[in-house]
């Protein structure tokens, strides 16, 4: 499907969560002998992506609010670029664009190609793009049968229901003021995603919709949930769900959520994140 780059949700992921890079993938496996890899632990949320957009065009033929993922591929391993080609046609992704480049420089591609949201499951680079104003999000480790025919979001909103009196703000040790700085810095970029992701949610019905958001405060009171809701809606996203922990244990609520993008802003909860493998 054509997709209008004026319109498209661009969302940038490494080949290396899309696909299983293991050095120990057994050579005898079919995927293996016909040069084509296994899943990784980002392949469900490309399928959901992918629904997103099938829906969106069956509801408008001519819809050009669509999501365009791309990957961002090592310039380090030249024979896994050819894999990861070969990968995307046998499971018939739609993914039109193969960026290569460095560890190093990998937030440069994503100014240049106009990224809203830059997908790992490496927290170090989900940092340093949140660090150049970039929103960037954890993906999150389904556990059982994956979903792929819904895409589902889920937004960690202590910061975002943060009041100008900081008193309401959790007592972390670990939450500097640089992480503070990391939040303001991406504020304007994650509006943008949030309204975007509002838009495309308002065309699909309460009931079956390929798009599901939801929101979930993880240490902070009451009061800072309420407040979140109320900017994600200023904002342009009525959510599905809303869960206030208030340091509750979150294990079983992500299980319930299954999301395969989690977005926590800057700050960096420690969650009950199960290791993406």
């Amino acid at each position: 499907m054509q997709k209008d780059p004026s319109r498209a949700v661009v969302i940038a992921i490494s080949h290396d969560a899309v696909f299983d890079l293991k050095e120990e993938q057994e050579p005898k496996a079919p995927a293996a002998a016909s040069g084509v890899l296994n899943p990784g632990p980002g392949f469900p949320f490309v399928k959901a992506v992918q629904r997103v957009n099938e829906k969106l065009v069956e509801k408008n033929p001519n819809e050009t609010l669509l999501f365009d993922v791309i990957l961002l591929s090592s310039k380090d391993r030249p024979k896994s670029q050819s894999e990861v080609a070969n990968s995307i046609k046998h499971y018939g992704l739609e993914i039109a664009r193969l960026c290569f480049c460095n560890n190093e420089n990998f937030t440069s591609v994503l100014r240049s190609n106009k990224v809203k949201l830059f997908l790992s499951t490496n927290t170090d680079y989900i940092t340093k793009a949140q660090d150049t104003g970039v929103p960037a999000a954890l993906l999150y480790g389904q556990r059982g049968t994956a979903t792929l025919d819904q895409l589902r979001v889920l937004f960690i909103g202590d910061s975002l229901g943060f009041s100008e009196d900081t008193t309401d703000r959790p007592k972390d040790e670990d939450t500097g003021e640089d992480q503070l700085q990391s939040v303001q810095l991406t504020q304007s970029s994650l509006e943008d995603l949030v309204a975007l992701i509002g838009e495309m949610r308002r065309k699909f019905g309460r009931e079956n919709s390929p798009l599901c958001a939801c929101l979930m405060t993880v240490c902070s009171p009451r009061n800072v949930c309420v407040r979140a809701l109320k900017r994600l809606r200023a904002w342009g996203l009525e959510v599905d769900e809303a869960f206030c922990l208030a340091g509750a244990p979150q294990s079983r609520l992500l299980a319930h959520i299954q999301p395969h993008i989690l977005y926590d802003h800057g700050l960096q909860y420690t969650l009950d994140v199960p290791a993406l493998s």
